[in-house]
């Protein structure tokens, strides 16, 4: 299997991947995507492998199973066989890894872990260390002459921490359907795009959407699930994380970067969303 055999071949977006890595019970996609690509539509497929969506830069926007969500850095998604997913907005830059699995393969995995029967409900932290072995077998694929026993092993390996990570926490982060839909998803665009910007507030989203500040807060809570505050600090946060992965180990240089007057305000954001400090986040999933 791959991923252009889970996707269709009618997702002519999935010639955007910088590489794939496939053997027979699982696909390993790295999508870089850079300036002088071409954009990738809004789109909604579903099908019957398990896929794991990691970003490395935050996507603005996923849709799963009729909700939307930011695809925050530091998170991987799993999606069920057979639901809906995809994109709620075009989608200009990039990173993120995107993991397919047979689904008869992952039952079985799940059956040897004890996690029989068990329902990936909600998104979890990429582990520490999970990126250094997705980058050995992508290294063991692109080799001359690649050792099978090996690439098997570093799969079985992802896909149990895939399972163990993903359901031994048993948290059921379901959303209801979006509602207030109409005029939210520019608004969501322009906030992905300028969540750096100081002078953001909720005055100017809501005349931005039309909507008075009090009910533009209710119709974005409603599609989003979140204030159009919570989603800001997300976003900034999801902002910081990708700094880090890249190598800036300034978290002063960070806060101002990602939007935040200065390091205390910052710190005290990271917190609210991840209960974590900067250091502690660093030092946990990033620092080698």
């Amino acid at each position: 299997m791959s991923v252009i055999q889970a996707h269709g071949s009618s997702i002519e977006q999935i010639k955007n991947y910088n590489s794939i890595a496939t053997i027979k019970f699982l696909s390993i996609a790295e999508y870089i995507y850079e300036e002088g690509r071409d954009t990738i539509e809004p789109f909604s497929h579903s099908h019957q492998e398990y896929e794991f969506l990691i970003p490395v830069k935050t996507i603005p926007l996923i849709v799963y199973d009729k909700a939307s969500y930011i695809g925050e850095v530091g998170y991987i998604y799993p999606v069920n066989p057979m639901v809906p997913h995809g994109l709620g907005l075009s989608l200009e830059h990039s990173h993120c890894y995107n993991i397919t699995v047979n689904m008869d393969f992952l039952e079985k995995q799940k059956k040897i872990l004890g996690y029989e029967g068990e329902y990936f409900y909600t998104r979890y932290d990429v582990p520490f260390g999970f990126f250094d072995t997705v980058h050995e077998f992508q290294n063991e694929f692109n080799k001359a002459e690649p050792n099978t026993f090996k690439l098997e092993s570093l799969g079985k390996l992802i896909v149990s921490i895939l399972i163990e990570e993903g359901l031994s926490k048993k948290v059921d982060n379901r959303r209801p359907e979006k509602k207030y839909h109409k005029n939210i998803k520019s608004v969501i665009l322009y906030m992905a795009e300028h969540c750096s910007d100081k002078t953001l507030n909720i005055e100017m989203l809501a005349k931005m959407s039309g909507y008075s500040p009090t009910y533009f807060t209710k119709a974005f809570k409603g599609y989003m699930n979140d204030s159009p505050i919570v989603h800001l600090n997300k976003l900034r946060i999801s902002e910081a994380k990708a700094m880090m992965i890249s190598g800036e180990d300034s978290f002063t240089k960070i806060a101002d970067s990602t939007g935040y007057r200065n390091l205390s305000t910052f710190t005290e954001a990271f917190k609210r969303v991840t209960g974590k400090t900067p250091s502690d986040y660093y030092n946990k999933f990033i620092k080698k």
